[in-house]
């Protein structure tokens, strides 16, 4: 049995907000996204922030990630783990941020095991 919810709870669940795009922007959203992958602009506007908020989540646990790192808390396997990278993601990734590998006897049991 399906359940509806009220009109009225659906439109509390959002914000009407007014942008301004410049004409350019708005002719290659029409031409390249709207009816091909999206059926309005706010739907392009939605999945837009949805992205950058995703992107900047993996970058701050990255830079949490690389800080434990650094201050050898965690492995750099360890590190890979915890942001979802593979190990050379996550080692091109702490050298983006001047952090760099260290290998010693705990990281060389962990490569041989």
């Amino acid at each position: 049995m399906l359940s509806y919810i009220p009109i009225k709870e659906v439109l509390k669940m959002y914000v009407k907000k007014t942008i301004t795009l410049p004409k350019e922007l708005e002719k290659d959203v029409e031409k390249y996204l709207i009816g091909r992958h999206y059926s309005n602009l706010s739907e392009v506007i939605r999945d837009g922030i949805r992205r950058i908020l995703k992107e900047y989540g993996k970058k701050e646990s990255i830079d949490e990630a690389a800080e434990l790192y650094k201050e050898d808390r965690i492995t750099i396997r360890q590190a890979a783990d915890l942001v979802g990278l593979t190990l050379r993601e996550t080692l091109d990734e702490f050298g983006k941020r001047g952090v760099y590998i260290r290998y010693g006897k705990e990281e060389l049991a962990e490569d041989t095991s």
